[in-house]
Order: C-alpha cells, then sequence, then structure tokens
C-alpha cells in the first residue's frame, strides 16, 4: 500500500533545513545501498565466470567425444570392408 505523497520540488525550497537534510539523507541512503549490492555483484559476476567455465568444458568433451565416435566409426567401416 503506497503511502500518499506531496510533490515538492527541490529547487523552489534550496533554503529550507528540513527538505535539503531529507535529500542529503536519501543520497546517502543511495550510497550506502550502493556499497552493500556491490559484494553481491561481485559474487553473480563469480558465479558467471564459474558457468562460463563448465559451458566451455562441456563443450570441449562434447567436441572430443563427438571426434573418438567419429575415429571409431572410421575404423569399424574399414575393418568391414577388408572382411
Amino acid at each position: 500500500m503506497a503511502a500518499p505523497t506531496i510533490p515538492v520540488s527541490a529547487e523552489e525550497h534550496l533554503g529550507d533545513r528540513s527538505i535539503s537534510g531529507y535529500i542529503s539523507f536519501t543520497q546517502s541512503l543511495t550510497l550506502q545501498l550502493l556499497f552493500l549490492q556491490r559484494p553481491l555483484v561481485d559474487i553473480a559476476e563469480a558465479e558467471n565466470a564459474s558457468l562460463r567455465a563448465r559451458i566451455k568444458t562441456t563443450e570441449a568433451i562434447k567436441n572430443i567425444t563427438r571426434k573418438r565416435e567419429r575415429q571409431a566409426r572410421v575404423e569399424i567401416e574399414q575393418q568391414l570392408a577388408a572382411v
């Protein structure tokens, strides 16, 4: 449920201490929230890097498996052709 608000222009009330105090409070609060979110961003970036590495490893394993399957198929075909 949203609380009722009264729009106030900070530019019109620059000398009003209550408004300037509120503005500085919200700015410091915003900075604090940004600093609190930074570790979360770092964790997410580390998880993404780990997932990318896993994906590359999985793709490499698939490529090796395909290559070996191809080689096995060629060998079997050569053996059958020799019979």
